[in-house]
């Protein structure tokens, strides 16, 4: 039975989405950079298949043609190691799962590029910040089991008030700042990303939807909500590394790994 792998530019373009990092949740690893010694490159990112290659590898699909087996649909970007697990795992990942996966991570990659958070980093890296402020506004994520409590523990409702909170606690300690200081762009960039959220999830009644798998508005607010932890998580894992602040409790856990 033949392996339908993927062409390289199906690859090329699964790496383009992914900003060259791992769509694991809990990886996030750059896989691109410089290579040592020279000026070429080196790639360390692997295209994996949420349907297998060929019959008998992880998730397969006997109804799936050899195009749709082959075409970016059919793949997401991860590093080696996470690549690695996702493909020979027989059992270990759901194809729904790794759907998710790419949805979500490819939606961040989306804010990073159309509302601007990533030039937040870049000051951060630069070291400009006030080291108080900065474990200031980790402190307010860390209280915030919304950002990384158990979907099935979640009412909306109480989602959409911990979210406003956390907004207004931002708006609170921006006063504090001098407009376009370093940490004024951190505060906005990660007001927009709450604001992302609510524009996302406006549609639907928050008071009465509960968590349901068979309710398509439950999918699609579990979906933004796993959007904006993402990417609140990314944001704060950067201000903590560039401090080198310890995280705590059980947030610390949930954080990507971005600094690997």
């Amino acid at each position: 039975m033949p392996r339908h792998e993927f062409y390289l530019p199906v690859k090329r373009e699964l790496a383009m989405r992914a900003a060259h990092f791992c769509s694991n949740p809990q990886c996030l690893r750059l896989t691109a950079g410089p290579r040592s010694g020279g000026e070429r490159g080196l790639g360390t990112g692997h295209a994996a298949h949420i349907c297998a290659a060929a019959e008998g590898g992880p998730r397969y699909d006997r109804d799936q043609s050899e195009t749709a087996r082959r075409s970016a649909a059919n793949g997401l970007w991860l590093c080696r190691e996470c690549g690695d697990m996702v493909d020979k795992d027989i059992g270990g990942f759901r194809a729904e799962q790794l759907r998710a996966w790419k949805q979500d991570h490819e939606t961040m990659i989306a804010e990073v590029r159309q509302h601007g958070w990533s030039s937040s980093i870049e000051l951060l890296r630069s070291g400009q910040m006030a080291p108080g402020l900065a474990r200031e506004i980790i402190a307010l994520i860390e209280d915030r089991r919304t950002f990384w409590a158990r979907f099935d523990a979640e009412f909306p409702d109480r989602v959409r008030m911990s979210i406003e909170g956390f907004r207004h606690d931002l708006t609170r300690l921006r006063r504090d700042c001098a407009a376009g200081s370093p940490l004024d762009v951190v505060i906005v960039a990660l007001g927009q990303t709450v604001r992302h959220f609510f524009d996302t999830v406006e549609r639907f009644d928050l008071t009465t939807l509960r968590c349901d798998s068979g309710d398509p508005d439950w999918r699609a607010f579990e979906a933004a909500l796993r959007a904006l932890r993402k990417s609140i998580g990314y944001q704060t894992a950067a201000l903590a590394d560039s401090y080198a602040i310890p995280m705590q409790g059980e947030y610390a856990g949930y954080l990507p790994r971005i600094s690997e």
